[in-house]
């Protein structure tokens, strides 16, 4: 849809000039100004035949107010298909469209070529701190079903890191890192900033709802879980730093520990550069990450069931 708005007030613009017109354009959005194709004047009334929907619009419903990144199908009934983003996505956005504008005017100026903007980001050298989350099948059948439970229910635990009575922000990585070598292991990432008034948080209220939701589902197997672990950048696994994409469409890569991390100096190094914006004000574990090792086993006093685990 954005690209058809941007051909639109383009018509004779070749490719090589729609891509930067269009990471300029939407790196200064003025969101939650929408964006749509056909007026919302010319979409309120459904088509001769077809009985009326309910449609997107924030005059009518509270609820469509609150949107941050409203982009509106051009067919009735109009929808925001972009009703998911929150504050973190939206920030992340921003981020890699103002990246891939800055990239795209030093392609123009022929300082860069296009290969630079299929190269992939420094997202696991910018942060200090990530929140790790595994989810763990034993069988295929099951793991599918209990991943399509997690990942649509992700957005809650991203609201929920989103803090700013806390001090936390949250940077969520747009992709998982999937395993079969020890059963079914998906994990997720999201990166946390916090505040310089920030000393001490319990990240336990953060994701209570978001847990509150996993544990209650009512088809959750024995051997379906879930961990989520506080982890600092010299602790990630592996594979953060070292995928291989099988398919560029995918929101799974599929990885291979062939790389080693970033030397101790290397780590020490980094974590200087970033320590006056990233300080930690939990202590964290210098413990090896599970998943470079195995997963460990569920406590003693959680139902076998209810076995979602926070470190």
């Amino acid at each position: 849809r954005e690209k058809c708005l941007l051909s639109k007030r383009n018509p004779d613009a070749p490719a090589s000039r729609l891509l930067p017109i269009f990471f300029n354009t939407f790196a200064n959005w003025k969101w939650p100004s929408p964006v749509w194709l056909v007026l919302l004047s010319k979409q309120k009334h459904p088509p001769k035949g077809v009985k009326p929907l309910p449609i997107w619009d924030p005059n009518e419903n509270y609820r469509d107010s609150t949107h941050l990144m409203p982009i509106i199908t051009p067919c009735y009934p109009p929808m925001n298909s972009s009703y998911n983003v929150g504050e973190p996505q939206l920030r992340r956005l921003r981020d890699e469209l103002n990246r891939a504008s800055q990239l795209s005017k030093e392609i123009l100026s022929g300082r860069k070529t296009w290969e630079v903007l299929f190269e992939g980001n420094d997202f696991f050298e910018q942060h200090a701190n990530y929140v790790q989350v595994n989810i763990i099948g034993t069988n295929e059948d099951e793991f599918r079903s209990w991943f399509g439970l997690c990942e649509s229910r992700m957005r809650l635990l991203i609201a929920g890191l989103e803090s700013p009575i806390a001090g936390v922000s949250a940077y969520p990585f747009a992709k998982f890192f999937h395993s079969q070598k020890e059963g079914c292991v998906s994990s997720f990432f999201i990166a946390l900033r916090f505040s310089h008034s920030t000393k001490r948080i319990d990240l336990g209220p953060l994701v209570a709802d978001f847990l509150r939701v996993i544990n209650d589902w009512e088809g959750r197997t024995l051997g379906m879980d879930l961990t989520i672990h506080l982890v600092s950048k010299q602790n990630l696994p592996t594979f953060v730093f070292a995928t291989k994409e099988i398919n560029g469409s995918s929101d799974v890569l599929n990885f291979e520990e062939t790389n080693p991390k970033p030397s101790n100096q290397q780590a020490a190094t980094d974590k200087n550069e970033h320590e006056e914006l990233c300080e930690t004000p939990l202590p964290l574990s210098s413990k090896k990450n599970p998943l470079d090792e195995s997963v460990s086993s569920p406590s003693d006093n959680i139902s076998p069931l209810k076995r979602t685990r926070i470190s």
